[in-house]
Formats: C-alpha cells, structure tokens, sequence
C-alpha cells in the first residue's frame, strides 16, 4: 500500500495540486511561508530557517537545523520521509529560483528512488518523476515534450512505449543525450531497472 509524503520547499510556489492525498506533509523552511499561503497544516516543519523570519507555531512538531550543515533542508525532509517509510513523494515548490538548488532537489529526489520511492515534481511548466526498478504509465499531454534522463552512472533495462521513439532494455548513461525530446503518440509506459531515471516532462506552447 502507498504512503504518500508532500514535501513543500522553499523554491518559487507551485500549484498545491495533489497534496490532499498525502498522508503527511513536511514543510522545509519557506515552505511554511508558502504552506500558510494556501492554508495549509504541515505536519512537521524542518529548515535552518535562514530564508523564513516569522514566527513559527509551537503546536506543529519542528526540526531546527544548523545553518552550517552537508544536506540541504529539502534533503532532510526526503531523508526524514524515506526513514518513515513513505514510498511516494510529492516535491513542490522545487523549481524555479537557483538552478544550484534545483540541482540539489534532484539529488535528493534520486537519494530517495535509491531507497524504494518514487518523486513526484511539479510545477505549471513541468512535470517530474524519478524512480527505479518501477514502471510508470503516463496519460498523453498535449503541448508537453518528454525525455528520459539517467540521474545515476548507468541506468539498466529501460524500456519506453507509446511514443515516436521506442526502447527496449536499453541502457542509459548520464553522459549521453538520447532521451531527450520524445514526442507522444499515445500513452506513454517508461520501465527502467538498476540505476536512478528521470521522466522530464516539459510544456512545449
């Protein structure tokens, strides 16, 4: 049975889309800035809380942490949510703003893949999915381009069907361009073993 985590960052806001079928929901730093906004609870707050100044609220269960540190607030509420056993993870509020920080969303998008879940990005220009040894079945977007990329050294057996381009148990590296830019043709199943995938999806008009 899935269990499903919302993770809101402190990147540029994103639809909230989705979120009302997370079983817990982790606010990181701005993010609270951001789940306020909209209303929103979180169930846990987790940041060094250097890009949100306001008062926190003493009855949400908090995690303060040090300014100085080696992860990311984002990749301490992944970290949190892969310990509890969450499965499925929704990031929002993860693009856009510094691309050194979305880099390090995708880092810790493929840290949690590495350990059995599978993350969801999204935001109104795109939409993300990073997993392994999974399959996933996307319904056909309209005005969206698609591509594949390896987020590990080598990414086994992935397998793509219902578009232009095909593949089967191909092996992808993260030195090489050839899953970029897939066009639908029909509802599109990506399946990929070893190693960490990136389904990017990308709105094109």
């Amino acid at each position: 049975m899935d269990k499903i985590c919302a993770i809101i960052s402190g990147g540029e806001f994103s639809s909230f889309d989705g979120i009302e079928n997370a079983d817990f929901i982790i606010a990181c730093d701005k993010g609270y800035e951001h789940a306020k906004s909209q209303n929103i609870t979180p169930s846990l707050i987790i940041g060094d809380f250097d890009s949100f100044s306001g008062a926190l609220p003493s009855e949400i269960k908090r995690i303060t942490l040090p300014c100085e540190k080696d992860e990311t607030d984002t990749m301490a509420a992944i970290n949190y949510a892969t310990s509890q056993g969450f499965n499925k993870i929704l990031l929002l509020c993860a693009l856009g703003g510094r691309l050194d920080h979305l880099l390090g969303n995708l880092q810790s998008a493929a840290y949690a893949a590495k350990n059995g879940a599978t993350v969801k990005i999204k935001d109104a220009e795109n939409e993300i999915y990073v997993f392994s040894n999974s399959e996933i079945l996307l319904p056909k977007k309209d005005n969206f381009s698609i591509s594949v990329i390896s987020l590990t050294d080598r990414c086994e057996n992935v397998s793509i069907s219902g578009g232009k381009y095909t593949a089967t148990n191909a092996v992808l590296t993260n030195t090489s361009t050839l899953g970029i830019s897939n066009e639908w043709v029909d509802d599109i199943t990506v399946s990929a073993g070893d190693g960490v995938l990136a389904i990017v999806m990308s709105k094109t008009k």
